[in-house]
């Protein structure tokens, strides 16, 4: 079962995509980001979180695994139930578990689900085709400055009084 996938598709279209007596991944709206510093500029996006306090099955996940494979819900049902035995094995031997675009999940020293969010996708549709880009920085002058320098060269002719 192709579990980072169903996953990855529903976070496009929803805020919380449950895995029933695991976890939710949820996603949040940023808005665009200017790095001042270095001049980057960031589309605005879903950044993505873990729960691991939301475990009820709200149908969702089942439903689109049901319709995708094209098998019964209960079957769907009893699929996310082997994927989940397995990724809570995996989290007890302490080891890493990779949801591919979504993040990677881990468990702390004091036994805490962990969560890494993935920055190769971005869930916000509104912003489909937006990549970052970095900008030369924009060198502005006092308007004192340029209207002085545009007299001197004789551009422009302006009297003290229509300032």
């Amino acid at each position: 079962m192709q579990l980072n996938q169903y996953i990855s598709d529903l976070l496009y279209r929803y805020e919380c995509v449950t895995l029933p007596n695991f976890g939710a991944f949820l996603s949040h709206p940023v808005s665009a980001k200017i790095n001042e510093a270095t001049n980057d500029f960031y589309p605005p996006q879903k950044r993505l979180s873990f729960n691991a306090q939301l475990q009820s099955n709200d149908g969702l996940l089942a439903s689109y695994i049901s319709e995708v494979e094209n098998i019964p819900y209960e079957a769907a049902t009893r699929k996310i139930e082997t994927q989940v035995s397995q990724l809570k094995s995996s989290l007890e031997k302490g080891e890493t578990i990779e949801f591919k675009n979504i993040g990677e999940l881990s468990t702390s020293k004091e036994g805490k689900v962990m969560f890494a969010p993935s920055e190769t996708l971005n869930y916000l549709t509104e912003s489909f085709g937006l990549a970052g880009f970095v900008s030369p920085s924009i060198e502005r002058q006092a308007h004192q400055a340029m209207v002085e320098k545009l007299e001197a060269t004789g551009a422009i002719a302006l009297s003290p009084t229509r300032f």
